[in-house]
C-alpha cells in the first residue's frame, strides 16, 4: 500500500463491495482489515441501538410525566373569604351575623347599622390551593383575620403549557427512538 501512495481503508474500499470476498480472505493483511471492519461495525451497532433504547425510555418517562402532570400541578382547589373577622368576632360572622344580632335590644337600628357594616367589610378574596387543606382554613392578616371557605370539592383543572411540552418531547423523543431502531441495519451498514 506505501507504494501506491493509499490507506488500506481506500485500498480496500472497492475490494469490500466485490464478489472475491472469500478469495481476498485467504491474504492475513486482508483477513485481519475486514475482522477490524466487523468489530467497529458491531460496535456501532450497539451504540445505535443503545440510543434508540435510551431515547424510547426517555420519550415514554417524559410523556407519562406529562400525561400525569408530576412536574406541574393541574388541580387546583378553590376557596372563598368573604372578608376580614376582627378580633374577638367569630369566624362565620359573615355568613351569621344577623343571628349574632338577635338578642341586643333595639334590634330594628342596630340590625341597620350591622347590615351596613357588614356590607362595607365584605371583600371576597379567592384562593386557589394545590392540594386539598380541609374545607376551611384561617390565614391572619393585618387587621385580623381571613377564614377561607372551600367553594366546590371538586379541584378545578388548569391546564399548563409546561405539561403540554413534556408530552410533546416525549412523543418526540420515542419516535426518533423507533425510527433509529428501524434505521439501524441501513445506518451501519458498511
Amino acid at each position: 500500500m506505501i507504494a501506491l501512495d493509499l490507506s488500506i481503508d481506500e485500498f480496500m474500499k472497492p475490494l469490500a463491495l466485490s464478489d472475491d470476498k472469500t478469495r481476498l480472505m485467504q491474504i492475513p493483511d486482508v483477513e485481519q482489515w475486514f475482522k477490524s471492519k466487523e468489530v467497529k461495525s458491531s460496535a456501532t451497532q450497539r451504540k445505535v441501538i443503545y440510543l434508540a433504547m435510551f431515547l424510547i425510555s426517555i420519550g415514554c418517562a417524559l410523556f407519562y410525566s406529562g400525561y400525569k402532570n408530576y412536574v406541574f400541578n393541574e388541580k387546583f382547589y378553590e376557596y372563598k373569604s368573604l372578608g376580614v373577622v376582627k378580633a374577638g368576632e367569630p369566624n362565620d360572622i359573615f355568613e351569621n351575623w344577623r343571628r349574632y344580632t338577635l338578642f341586643i335590644p333595639n334590634n330594628g337600628n342596630v340590625l341597620k347599622e350591622k347590615r351596613y357594616e357588614m356590607q362595607t367589610r365584605r371583600k371576597e378574596l379567592y384562593k386557589l390551593m394545590d392540594e386539598y387543606v380541609g374545607r376551611s382554613f384561617v390565614e391572619e392578616v393585618e387587621s385580623g383575620k381571613r377564614v377561607y371557605l372551600l367553594v366546590k370539592v371538586e379541584p378545578h383543572t388548569i391546564e399548563h403549557a409546561g405539561n403540554s411540552w413534556f408530552e410533546f418531547l416525549g412523543i418526540f423523543a420515542a419516535v426518533f427512538g423507533l425510527a433509529l431502531a428501524l434505521l439501524e441495519p441501513k445506518l451501519t451498514k458498511q
